[in-house]
């Protein structure tokens, strides 16, 4: 037979899941990353103030979080810089123009009737050699100041400028996907720490209540010790168990408070506040999340943004290998330059001269470096397609096992839902016993405890519930809010 103590710890051994699924949030929340912490989000931005509580709304959490979240802003910035990447491989068409002022001075001899040359300058006496003189060859110290404007212009480059800009913009494409997959990440984290605090006042309202009738057991057993009906070893029972339940009260309050801080991490709440979920959510939220497992069905992984991010990527690195392919084929451009040149002014324009130049040019044998670069380019190709296939099928076991979770949960439920029903009645008829003297304490406690893990395991129900629409929802790729349309 069961010691009350015992009978208390068996009696809530559904509450165990409660620690697990806290300290999985935990880790979650780290995963996600921590909210902002430059802007703290205000109280109104995720539910009402009363009675010095702050009653959290689940939609209001999940706005919060996806406002906030720091991991999710630096996504964003990733996207923002991909984008700019795309942006700057638009330099394989376009011209580069560029402006130069140089002022040189020298004693080299060259550089010196070069000058002269730039300058219009050069005259026969520069070309005095010994014994009429030795202009020639010193020159002395000369001063050339330039202003220059250089026009370079892409003309067929093998493919490479296409290529390149085809795969940068994969890239950009890729990490629009990919931050997209984040924030789908942040909402269901934001979903299950919200659905955490909800699990954790259920479960003290279960403690509570499972409390409320143990006071009473106990004061029935001293009126009945009082009147000699029964021995004081009931009422120690009694008490015992009673004892136990208010030790884990005080554990489920500070599983609540922890789910709190969850809440507060992921939507940067400042407050000291506790939380609590605003309203009864087990009935409509149930028939919800049953719609949901439905709704699955419908889930396209090739349409999953992180797949869709994969399949950008195994893009790109087919592009990349054309334009290694491109690195090895005969390349033409253009260039223009336009010189303004002056002895002793750097913005003068004494004389100028301008160039215009075509350069066909084909590295025809590059010591095997091209031939490596294009046959790594290629495995690095195969092996994106590979990693994107992956992707997707990883995908596809991902959404079949959140409906198989999903299909069991709903099945628990159900289970759970006739387990109170009869976990109730059997409670008033052994209590009935009781008073007439049929039953021990023992066999109330017993019946209590019973009824008492039945209600939690009721509460963990409905929780997976819950948390497999969201999972099935991350899973699948599904819209929320199209879902919800349809379910109503």
């Amino acid at each position: 037979m069961q010691t009350p103590s015992n009978k208390t710890g068996s009696g809530l051994a559904a509450g165990g899941g409660l620690l697990v699924i806290l300290a999985a949030l935990a880790a979650l929340t780290a995963l996600a990353g921590g909210a902002a912490a430059a802007a703290d989000t205000g109280l109104e931005e995720i539910g009402v103030v009363h009675a010095d509580t702050l009653f959290v709304d689940r939609e209001l959490v999940i706005k919060a979080a996806l406002r906030h979240n720091e991991m999710l802003a630096a996504s964003g910035e990733m996207r923002a810089a991909a984008d700019a990447d795309a942006l700057g491989a638009w330099r394989g068409f376009l011209p580069r123009v560029s402006l130069g002022a140089y002022r040189l001075r020298t004693d080299d001899a060259l550089y010196g009737f070069g000058f002269k040359l730039n300058q219009r300058r050069a005259t026969m006496a520069d070309f005095a050699a010994p014994p009429a003189g030795n202009t020639l060859n010193e020159p002395g110290v000369g001063e050339n100041n330039i202003m220059q404007v250089r026009l370079q212009q892409p003309v067929f480059n093998a493919g490479m400028a296409l290529y390149g800009k085809k795969a940068a913009d994969a890239m950009a494409g890729a990490a629009r996907h990919e931050h997209a997959r984040a924030a789908e990440t942040v909402r269901f984290h934001a979903v299950q720490a919200y659905e955490g605090l909800v699990l954790a006042k259920a479960y003290e309202g279960v403690i509570l209540a499972a409390l409320a009738s143990s006071d009473g057991h106990v004061e029935r057993s001293q009126a009945m010790v009082d009147n000699e009906m029964v021995t004081e070893a009931d009422l120690l029972q009694a008490k015992v168990h009673r004892d136990g339940l208010r030790q884990r009260l005080i554990e489920v309050r500070n599983l609540a408070a922890t789910a709190g801080d969850h809440i507060r991490m992921l939507t940067a709440v400042s407050t000291s506040l506790p939380l609590a979920p605003a309203g009864d959510r087990a009935g409509a939220a149930t028939d919800a999340a049953i719609g949901a497992i439905s709704a699955a069905d419908r889930g396209d992984v090739a349409g999953r943004a992180d797949v869709l991010a994969a399949r950008e990527q195994a893009a790109a690195a087919a592009h990349m290998a054309k334009v290694a392919r491109g690195a090895m084929l005969p390349h033409l451009n253009l260039q223009a330059e336009k010189n303004w040149f002056h002895r002793d002014e750097l913005f003068g324009d004494e004389a100028d001269s301008w160039t215009f130049g075509v350069y066909a040019t084909w590295d025809v044998f590059s010591g095997l470096e091209d031939v490596g670069a294009l046959r790594k380019a290629r495995a690095q190709s195969r092996a994106a397609a590979h990693l994107a296939d992956s992707a997707q099928r990883q995908a596809g076991l991902e959404l079949d096992q959140a409906r198989r979770e999903a299909a069991a949960a709903a099945e628990k439920l159900g289970v759970a839902a006739d387990a109170v029903v009869s976990a109730r009645e059997s409670l008033r008829i052994v209590d009935e016993m009781y008073r007439e003297g049929l039953a021990s304490m023992v066999d109330l406690l017993d019946v209590q405890a019973m009824a008492t893990q039945a209600e939690g395991a009721l509460v963990q129900a409905r929780h997976d519930l819950r948390v497999s629409e969201a999972g099935m929802i991350y899973a699948g790729a599904i819209d929320p809010a199209a879902g919800r349309e349809d379910r109503e």
